[in-house]
C-alpha cells in the first residue's frame, strides 16, 4: 500500500511539472492524473506559471492566485506649435506627461469545485474595483457571471489591457460600456463558437427612478480556425450589440461668458490618450427658465443609444489582420427642474472602425494566444536573457482608425433658451466663442443641426516581449481632424488641424 501511495504522488508530481513546463494543459493533466492521486494528500499544492503563484487545496477544488499589473507611460505632444499659452484648464491632456496608467491588484481562484471568482482593485489615488464577479462554471457550454465585469462588446475590450496590440485601444473602444454591474449568461458550446448575453446598469447607483433603466449586451464569435482545428490560424468573426437608456448628472462650468450646465452623451479623445473632448455632443441641465446649478441640481438628463458592431481577425502563423467596425445611434433629452417637463433634445449617428496589420518578427504564432474568442498574452519562444544573447518576442504594428459623427438634430422641444452644444472638430464650429459659453469652439441650439465631425487616426508600434511579466511599448500616432478647429483651451485664434503623438509604456503584470 506504501509503493502504491508512493507512485501516486510521483506520477502526481511528474504531470505537475509538465503542466508548469506548458507541455500539458490543466485539462489534459487532470485526465492523466485521474484515478492515481494518493487519497491521503492534504497538502495544499503551490503552482508557478508564467509567473504567477496559485495556492491550490490537495482535491483541486478550491484555489487562490495573485495577479497584479503596472502601466507607466510618457507622452510627447506637438501641440505647443499652436500657442505659447495652451493653458488646458480641463485634465491636462495637451501636456506633455508621465502617467500612472493603471496599477492594479488583485486575486482570483476557484472555490466549491465549480465556482471561479476574481477581484481587482485600482491603486491610485482613492482605491476603486476594477472588477469583482463570481462564475458559476460547472458546464463550459452554459455558465453565469455575476457582478462587475467587461460587457460583451468589442474584441479590443475583451482582450486585456496587458495583452492589446497597441497602448490604447481605437475610436470603436470609445463606444464600449466597459466594465459595468450587472449578471451575465456565457459559454463555449463547442470549440470556437462563444457567445455572451448580459443585463447590466451603466450607473453604479440609480439617479433617476423613472428613466435609469436596465441595459443589455450581447456577442457571438466564430473561430473557424478551430472549428478546423487548424492550430496555426486564427480566422475570427463577431457579431456583437448594446442598448442603454440611463441617466447623467449635468455638471455646471464657469468661465469668461458665463455658466453653463450640460452633460456629454456622445465623446471621444485621441486613441493615445491625447486630446479629450475632440468631439463631444453636450446635452443641457436645465429646462425652461433656468440657467444656472442652483435650479438644476436635482435634475437629470437622459441618454438613449444603440450601437451594433461587427469584428474580424485572421491569422496565420505570426501575421496577423484585425480590424472592428461599429455603428450607432445616440439621444439626449436634457433635464428639467420642472416635473413633467423635457428639456432640449440632441441626436446624432455615429460610425467608427478600425484596421490593423500586425507581425510577430521573432517567430511566435498568434493562434496560440487565442482562447475563448479573445487574444490572449504572447509568450515569447525566448525569454529576454542578455548573458546567452535571447532577447524574447518583438512585435510590429500598423493601425489606421477613423470616427464620423453626423446627422446631428437639435429640438428646442419648448424651451426658450438653449443650452445644449456641440464642440470640438465640426463642419459648423469654426471657434468663433460668443457669451453662452466660456471658449470658442462650439456651437449651440438651431446651429447644430447638420453639423457633422470626424477625424483620422494613424498608429505604428513596436512590442518587445521580455517575458511574460515585462513589456515594452513605443507607438507613435498621427490625428488628422476633419476640420480645422480652435481649441477651447487656447488663448489665441490658432486653428489645430493635427495632434502628433509619440508614446513609450514600460510594462508589468502576472
Amino acid at each position: 500500500m506504501a509503493g502504491q501511495v508512493a507512485f501516486a504522488d510521483s506520477a502526481t508530481d511528474i504531470v505537475d511539472a509538465l503542466v508548469m513546463k506548458g507541455v500539458l494543459t490543466e485539462e489534459e493533466g487532470r485526465l492523466i492524473t485521474k484515478g492515481h492521486t494518493s487519497k491521503t494528500a492534504v497538502t495544499p499544492v503551490v503552482k508557478e506559471k508564467d509567473g504567477a503563484f496559485t495556492l491550490e487545496s490537495a482535491n483541486g477544488n478550491n484555489s487562490i492566485s495573485l495577479t497584479g499589473r503596472m502601466h507607466l507611460d510618457y507622452r510627447q505632444n506637438n501641440l505647443d506649435v499652436y500657442s505659447t499659452d495652451f493653458n488646458d484648464r480641463d485634465s491636462a491632456t495637451a501636456a506633455d506627461n508621465i502617467e500612472l496608467r493603471r496599477a492594479r491588484l488583485g486575486v482570483k481562484g476557484k472555490f466549491a469545485k465549480d465556482f471561479n471568482y476574481e477581484i481587482v482593485g485600482n491603486l491610485p489615488g482613492t482605491a476603486t474595483v476594477d472588477v469583482a464577479f463570481v462564475d458559476y462554471a460547472k458546464y463550459p457550454a452554459a455558465k453565469l457571471r455575476l457582478g462587475r465585469f467587461k460587457q460583451p462588446f468589442n474584441l479590443e475590450e475583451l482582450t486585456s489591457s496587458n495583452n492589446i496590440d497597441f497602448m490604447e485601444r481605437s475610436y470603436v473602444n470609445q463606444l464600449a460600456p466597459a466594465k459595468k454591474n450587472g449578471a451575465m449568461l456565457f459559454g463555449e458550446p463547442t470549440t470556437g463558437l462563444t457567445y455572451a448575453l448580459s443585463a447590466y446598469s451603466m450607473n453604479d447607483t440609480e439617479q433617476d427612478s423613472k428613466n435609469d433603466k436596465m441595459n443589455f449586451a450581447g456577442r457571438t464569435t466564430l473561430n473557424f480556425g478551430e472549428l478546423s482545428g487548424n492550430k496555426t490560424m486564427v480566422a475570427h468573426i463577431g457579431l456583437a450589440g448594446f442598448a442603454n437608456e440611463y441617466n447623467v448628472t449635468p455638471q455646471t462650468s464657469s468661465g469668461s461668458g458665463g455658466s453653463i450646465t450640460n452633460a456629454s452623451i456622445l465623446a471621444f479623445r485621441t486613441p493615445g490618450r491625447g486630446l479629450s473632448n475632440i468631439f463631444a455632443g453636450q446635452i443641457s441641465g436645465a429646462g425652461s427658465g433656468a440657467a444656472g446649478q442652483s435650479f438644476n441640481s436635482n435634475s437629470t438628463s437622459q441618454v438613449k443609444s444603440s450601437v451594433v458592431g461587427l469584428e474580424g481577425a485572421f491569422a496565420v502563423n505570426n501575421f496577423k489582420v484585425q480590424g472592428e467596425y461599429a455603428h450607432g445611434k445616440f439621444e439626449g433629452t436634457g433635464g428639467s427642474p420642472t416635473q413633467g417637463v423635457q428639456g432640449e433634445k440632441l441626436d446624432m449617428n455615429v460610425n467608427v472602425f478600425y484596421g490593423e496589420l500586425m507581425y510577430l518578427a521573432t517567430g511566435e504564432k498568434y493562434a496560440d494566444a487565442y482562447k475563448g474568442g479573445a487574444f490572449g498574452s504572447i509568450k515569447p519562444i525566448n525569454n529576454f536573457d542578455l548573458d546567452n544573447n535571447k532577447w524574447g518576442a518583438w512585435e510590429f504594428g500598423l493601425r489606421a482608425e477613423k470616427f464620423v459623427v453626423d446627422d446631428m438634430k437639435w429640438d428646442a422641444n419648448g424651451q426658450s433658451t438653449s443650452i445644449t452644444r456641440i464642440r470640438g472638430t465640426t463642419s459648423c464650429t469654426q471657434g468663433t466663442g460668443g457669451s453662452s459659453d466660456n471658449g470658442a469652439g462650439f456651437r449651440t441650439g438651431a446651429d447644430i443641426n447638420g453639423c457633422r465631425s470626424s477625424a483620422t487616426t494613424y498608429t505604428a508600434g513596436i512590442k518587445w516581449i521580455l517575458n511574460p511579466n515585462a513589456m515594452v511599448k513605443l507607438n507613435y500616432s498621427r490625428t488628422n481632424f476633419g476640420y480645422e478647429w480652435e481649441h477651447f483651451d487656447l488663448d489665441d485664434a490658432k486653428k489645430m488641424n493635427r495632434e502628433d503623438l509619440m508614446m513609450v509604456r514600460t510594462q508589468f503584470a502576472f
